[in-house]
Protein backbone atom coordinates (compact mmCIF):
# COMPACT_ATOMS: atom_id res chain seq x y z
CA UNK A 1 0.00 0.00 0.00
CA UNK A 2 1.12 3.58 -1.27
CA UNK A 3 1.91 6.51 1.21
CA UNK A 4 -0.80 8.20 -0.17
CA UNK A 5 -3.22 5.20 -0.39
CA UNK A 6 -2.65 5.16 3.62
CA UNK A 7 -3.28 9.08 3.94
CA UNK A 8 -6.93 8.59 2.61
CA UNK A 9 -8.01 5.57 5.01
CA UNK A 10 -10.43 7.05 7.58
CA UNK A 11 -10.79 5.86 10.97
CA UNK A 12 -13.84 3.85 11.92
CA UNK A 13 -16.31 5.85 13.99
CA UNK A 14 -17.33 4.08 17.38
CA UNK A 15 -20.91 4.68 18.90
CA UNK A 16 -19.96 6.85 20.98
CA UNK A 17 -18.58 9.04 18.69
CA UNK A 18 -22.12 8.52 16.58
CA UNK A 19 -23.68 9.54 19.21
CA UNK A 20 -22.01 12.12 20.26
CA UNK A 21 -22.54 14.02 16.60
CA UNK A 22 -26.14 13.27 16.83
CA UNK A 23 -26.47 14.82 19.95
CA UNK A 24 -25.04 18.20 18.52
CA UNK A 25 -26.73 17.67 15.20
CA UNK A 26 -30.22 17.11 16.06
CA UNK A 27 -31.17 18.29 12.56
CA UNK A 28 -29.17 15.64 10.83
CA UNK A 29 -31.87 13.31 10.80
CA UNK A 30 -34.60 15.41 9.38
CA UNK A 31 -32.43 17.26 6.54
CA UNK A 32 -31.48 13.51 5.85
CA UNK A 33 -34.88 11.82 5.91
CA UNK A 34 -34.00 9.18 3.32
CA UNK A 35 -32.30 7.52 6.28
CA UNK A 36 -35.53 7.12 8.30
CA UNK A 37 -36.35 4.25 5.31
CA UNK A 38 -33.39 2.41 5.89
CA UNK A 39 -32.51 2.66 9.87
CA UNK A 40 -33.91 -0.06 11.66
CA UNK A 41 -34.11 -0.35 15.43
CA UNK A 42 -34.05 -3.83 17.51
CA UNK A 43 -36.82 -4.17 20.33
CA UNK A 44 -36.67 -7.57 21.47
CA UNK A 45 -38.44 -9.93 20.59
CA UNK A 46 -40.33 -7.78 18.74
CA UNK A 47 -38.38 -7.48 15.94
CA UNK A 48 -37.62 -4.19 13.75
CA UNK A 49 -38.86 -1.14 13.71
CA UNK A 50 -38.24 2.28 12.12
CA UNK A 51 -36.82 4.70 14.08
CA UNK A 52 -39.64 7.23 13.59
CA UNK A 53 -42.10 4.30 14.72
CA UNK A 54 -39.45 3.60 18.08
CA UNK A 55 -39.50 7.54 18.97
CA UNK A 56 -43.13 7.61 18.65
CA UNK A 57 -43.03 4.54 21.28
CA UNK A 58 -40.65 6.34 23.49
CA UNK A 59 -42.71 9.47 23.77
CA UNK A 60 -45.79 7.72 24.55
CA UNK A 61 -44.35 5.40 27.32
CA UNK A 62 -43.32 8.89 28.90
CA UNK A 63 -47.03 10.58 28.40
CA UNK A 64 -48.39 7.30 30.08
CA UNK A 65 -45.64 7.70 32.86
CA UNK A 66 -46.84 11.26 33.22
CA UNK A 67 -50.73 10.72 32.82
CA UNK A 68 -50.01 8.23 35.81
CA UNK A 69 -48.05 10.89 38.05
CA UNK A 70 -51.27 13.56 37.15
CA UNK A 71 -53.60 10.76 38.48
CA UNK A 72 -51.82 10.09 41.42
CA UNK A 73 -51.76 13.58 42.37
CA UNK A 74 -55.55 13.93 41.39
CA UNK A 75 -55.88 11.10 44.07
CA UNK A 76 -53.80 12.96 46.73
CA UNK A 77 -55.80 16.38 46.08
CA UNK A 78 -59.22 14.37 46.87
CA UNK A 79 -57.83 12.35 49.73
CA UNK A 80 -56.67 15.71 51.29
CA UNK A 81 -60.06 17.99 50.38
CA UNK A 82 -61.92 15.04 52.47
CA UNK A 83 -59.41 15.57 55.52
CA UNK A 84 -59.50 18.63 55.51
CA UNK A 85 -63.61 18.78 55.43
CA UNK A 86 -62.89 16.14 58.74
CA UNK A 87 -61.29 18.68 60.37
CA UNK A 88 -63.32 21.12 59.68
CA UNK A 89 -66.47 19.14 61.07
CA UNK A 90 -64.41 18.39 64.21
CA UNK A 91 -63.07 21.55 64.87
CA UNK A 92 -66.84 22.97 65.10
CA UNK A 93 -68.12 20.12 67.32
CA UNK A 94 -65.71 20.70 69.47
CA UNK A 95 -66.49 24.53 69.67
CA UNK A 96 -69.73 23.39 70.29
CA UNK A 97 -68.70 21.16 73.72
CA UNK A 98 -69.93 22.95 76.88
CA UNK A 99 -68.01 21.11 78.76
CA UNK A 100 -65.05 18.08 79.54
CA UNK A 101 -67.83 15.50 79.53
CA UNK A 102 -69.60 16.58 75.93
CA UNK A 103 -66.21 17.45 74.07
CA UNK A 104 -64.86 14.08 74.94
CA UNK A 105 -68.19 12.24 73.90
CA UNK A 106 -68.23 14.29 71.09
CA UNK A 107 -64.70 13.45 69.88
CA UNK A 108 -65.21 9.94 69.98
CA UNK A 109 -68.52 10.07 67.50
CA UNK A 110 -66.88 12.23 64.84
CA UNK A 111 -63.38 10.24 65.41
CA UNK A 112 -65.57 6.85 64.46
CA UNK A 113 -67.62 8.52 62.00
CA UNK A 114 -65.40 10.25 60.26
CA UNK A 115 -62.22 9.11 60.79
CA UNK A 116 -62.61 5.05 60.43
CA UNK A 117 -61.77 4.44 64.31
CA UNK A 118 -64.10 1.25 65.53
CA UNK A 119 -62.63 2.29 69.40
CA UNK A 120 -61.38 5.45 70.75
CA UNK A 121 -59.99 6.13 74.07
CA UNK A 122 -58.63 8.92 76.38
CA UNK A 123 -56.25 8.67 79.11
CA UNK A 124 -56.06 12.26 80.52
CA UNK A 125 -53.66 13.13 83.73
CA UNK A 126 -55.15 14.57 86.62
CA UNK A 127 -53.86 14.33 89.89
CA UNK A 128 -56.11 15.99 91.68
CA UNK A 129 -58.36 14.04 93.97
CA UNK A 130 -61.84 14.06 93.50
CA UNK A 131 -62.07 16.60 90.77
CA UNK A 132 -65.73 16.67 89.40
CA UNK A 133 -64.93 18.42 86.54
CA UNK A 134 -63.03 15.17 85.17
CA UNK A 135 -64.83 12.30 83.70
CA UNK A 136 -63.76 8.96 85.56
CA UNK A 137 -63.33 6.56 82.59
CA UNK A 138 -61.02 8.48 81.41
CA UNK A 139 -58.22 9.80 83.76
CA UNK A 140 -55.30 8.04 85.11
CA UNK A 141 -52.65 9.71 87.44
CA UNK A 142 -49.71 10.31 85.53
CA UNK A 143 -47.62 8.21 87.99
CA UNK A 144 -50.06 4.97 87.00
CA UNK A 145 -47.90 2.07 86.37
CA UNK A 146 -49.37 0.94 83.17
CA UNK A 147 -48.78 4.74 81.55
CA UNK A 148 -44.64 4.36 81.89
CA UNK A 149 -44.94 1.91 79.53
CA UNK A 150 -46.10 4.85 77.35
CA UNK A 151 -42.97 7.11 78.53
CA UNK A 152 -41.16 7.19 75.09
CA UNK A 153 -44.42 8.21 73.64
CA UNK A 154 -43.77 11.34 75.45
CA UNK A 155 -40.33 11.75 75.24
CA UNK A 156 -40.93 11.67 71.50
CA UNK A 157 -44.56 13.46 70.91
CA UNK A 158 -44.86 12.15 68.05
CA UNK A 159 -47.58 9.79 67.63
CA UNK A 160 -47.02 5.93 67.29
CA UNK A 161 -48.90 3.55 65.32
CA UNK A 162 -48.80 -0.36 64.61
CA UNK A 163 -49.80 -3.56 66.68
CA UNK A 164 -49.49 -3.22 70.77
CA UNK A 165 -49.30 -5.76 73.93
CA UNK A 166 -52.20 -7.07 75.18
CA UNK A 167 -52.03 -5.83 78.78
CA UNK A 168 -51.54 -1.80 77.02
CA UNK A 169 -55.08 -2.49 74.65
CA UNK A 170 -56.99 -3.75 77.46
CA UNK A 171 -55.60 -0.93 80.02
CA UNK A 172 -57.10 1.70 76.95
CA UNK A 173 -59.67 -0.25 75.92
CA UNK A 174 -60.93 -2.33 78.64
CA UNK A 175 -63.13 -5.07 77.72
CA UNK A 176 -62.53 -4.42 74.02
CA UNK A 177 -59.05 -5.03 73.91
CA UNK A 178 -58.79 -8.30 72.38
CA UNK A 179 -60.83 -7.27 69.59
CA UNK A 180 -58.19 -4.68 68.68
CA UNK A 181 -55.68 -5.35 66.11
CA UNK A 182 -53.93 -2.15 65.42
CA UNK A 183 -53.50 1.18 67.25
CA UNK A 184 -52.53 4.76 67.11
CA UNK A 185 -51.32 6.27 69.53
CA UNK A 186 -51.64 9.92 70.10
CA UNK A 187 -49.88 12.19 72.76
CA UNK A 188 -51.95 14.74 73.81
CA UNK A 189 -49.74 17.97 74.68
CA UNK A 190 -50.47 21.91 75.08
CA UNK A 191 -48.46 23.51 76.96
CA UNK A 192 -47.60 20.29 78.97
CA UNK A 193 -49.07 16.45 78.84
CA UNK A 194 -52.44 16.37 79.00
CA UNK A 195 -52.71 12.60 78.33
CA UNK A 196 -53.09 10.29 75.44
CA UNK A 197 -55.60 9.70 72.89
CA UNK A 198 -55.79 5.70 71.37
CA UNK A 199 -57.41 4.51 68.28
CA UNK A 200 -58.37 1.13 68.05
CA UNK A 201 -59.45 -0.93 64.25
CA UNK A 202 -59.88 -4.43 64.19
CA UNK A 203 -58.31 -4.53 61.08
CA UNK A 204 -54.91 -5.03 61.38
CA UNK A 205 -53.56 -3.15 58.67
CA UNK A 206 -55.49 -0.02 59.73
CA UNK A 207 -52.99 2.05 61.53
CA UNK A 208 -49.26 0.47 60.57
CA UNK A 209 -45.75 1.11 61.43
CA UNK A 210 -45.25 2.63 57.69
CA UNK A 211 -47.81 5.20 58.09
CA UNK A 212 -47.83 8.72 57.44
CA UNK A 213 -48.91 10.61 60.93
CA UNK A 214 -48.58 14.22 59.77
CA UNK A 215 -51.85 14.47 59.58
CA UNK A 216 -52.58 12.31 62.95
CA UNK A 217 -50.29 14.82 64.67
CA UNK A 218 -52.28 17.42 63.66
CA UNK A 219 -55.37 15.79 65.07
CA UNK A 220 -54.13 15.04 68.37
CA UNK A 221 -52.78 19.10 68.34
CA UNK A 222 -56.63 20.16 67.61
CA UNK A 223 -58.20 18.37 70.40
CA UNK A 224 -55.51 18.68 73.12
CA UNK A 225 -55.81 22.71 72.99
CA UNK A 226 -59.82 21.89 72.79
CA UNK A 227 -59.67 19.79 76.02
CA UNK A 228 -57.09 21.94 77.45
CA UNK A 229 -59.54 25.27 77.92
CA UNK A 230 -62.10 22.84 79.24
CA UNK A 231 -59.37 21.27 82.10
CA UNK A 232 -58.39 24.70 82.59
Amino acid sequence: MTKTAESTLVEPLDDLAVVDYLKHNPAFLIQNDELLEVLEVHQGVTGATSLLERQISVLRGKNKHLEDQLDNLIVAARSNEQIMKRLQHLTLELLRADDLDMLLSTCQDVLRGDFNSDFVSFRLFQDKPNDSNMPGLHYVKSNHTMMKAFDALFKDLKPVCGPCPEEQLNFLFRENGSRIKSVALIPLQCNHSIGLLALGSVDPDRFHKGMGTVFISHLGELIATAISKHME
